[in-house]
This record gives C-alpha cells, sequence and structure tokens, in this order.
C-alpha cells in the first residue's frame, strides 16, 4: 500500500515523511490496530527502536498486566 499526502498538507503539518510515518505508527499503536514490531516495520525499525520513537513522542508502551505474568512465567 502507498500513501499519498498533499504536499500542502504535509507544510502544513511541518512533518517530513519520515516523521509523518511515526505520528501514523503511533497513533495505530494507541488504538491497539498494531503491536510494537509492527510500529517497526512502518517506520522501518526495530521493535525496541520503535519503543524508543514512542518515548520522543511522550507516548508509552502498551504493556498490561497479563503481559507482565506471561513475562514472569517465562522468567
Amino acid at each position: 500500500m502507498k500513501l499519498d499526502v498533499n504536499d500542502e498538507v504535509a507544510e502544513c503539518l511541518g512533518l517530513d515523511e519520515k516523521e509523518l510515518l511515526e505520528v501514523l505508527a503511533i497513533a495505530l499503536y494507541k488504538l491497539e490496530k498494531i503491536n510494537g514490531v509492527q510500529g517497526g516495520k512502518i517506520t522501518g525499525t526495530s521493535e525496541i527502536e520503535f519503543h524508543g520513537i514512542l518515548g520522543k513522542y511522550g507516548q508509552f508502551i502498551n504493556y498490561d498486566e497479563g503481559e507482565l505474568e506471561t513475562d514472569l512465567k517465562n522468567l
């Protein structure tokens, strides 16, 4: 899939292509439509790097109690 953003709109947003992809990925992640791995694919980074991008924009990793319990069992 290819997304086409009108140059005028992009200029008004003050975002370059990389930043726009980051914002898109963060929005989808916060809506729980994608996970960190998919966010990394959208932004061209690893999952860990995508988590860094979340922090850059003041966002937090989606991590619930069930995931914590699973991680603790796997330790």
